[in-house]
């Protein structure tokens, strides 16, 4: 499923999204923490009546749900929709215990991302290049701590510089 970027589930958006690319190419993958615990199910319902959208989720049992085309601009990223690809990571609790995230779920965000990056020709993975963070493109904190800076930045960088080149050779 990694070489061929085949999520596990799809359930596609019908709105809240926009149809292709206006011309530009994907440069780069966004993360995202999901500021909930949810399935692909639930994230498409939670979507139906709030205008955002994401490519990817990362589900509690680390199946990808694809919600978006990837041909597609999901509304995830202000500016920067056009040319990224969206990964929403699902915490493993709410806010009251500061939005964690299962170390299952961040190493298969990372080795989704890294799949993504040798799919589309971006390279191996690198923060600030082909990896970008949410909060780079407006005024929030996502993706929390997954961050650049936070506690599970560079445990999920270190798993997609890794699981790239495991799929390299692979290839």
């Amino acid at each position: 499923k990694y070489l061929k970027v085949q999520p596990d589930e799809v359930r596609l958006m019908n709105k809240h999204f926009t149809p292709g690319r206006g011309g530009k190419k994907i440069r780069f993958i966004v993360r995202h923490h999901l500021a909930g615990v949810g399935t692909t199910k639930d994230v498409w319902n939670w979507w139906q009546t709030r205008q955002a959208s994401a490519h990817y989720v990362v589900e509690p049992s680390t199946r990808v749900g694809q919600l978006v085309w990837d041909r597609d601009t999901a509304w995830a990223s202000n500016d920067a929709n056009q040319e990224s690809l969206a990964i929403e990571h699902t915490n493993s609790a709410g806010a009251a215990q500061d939005w964690p995230i299962a170390d299952n779920v961040i190493i298969a965000g990372a080795r989704w991302a890294a799949a993504l990056c040798l799919f589309y020709g971006l390279g191996r993975p690198e923060f600030g290049k082909n990896i970008r963070d949410h909060r780079e493109f407006g005024a929030t904190s996502c993706p929390k701590h997954l961050a650049r800076g936070g506690k599970y930045h560079q445990q999920w960088m270190d798993e997609a510089r890794a699981f790239y080149d495991v799929l390299v050779a692979a290839k």
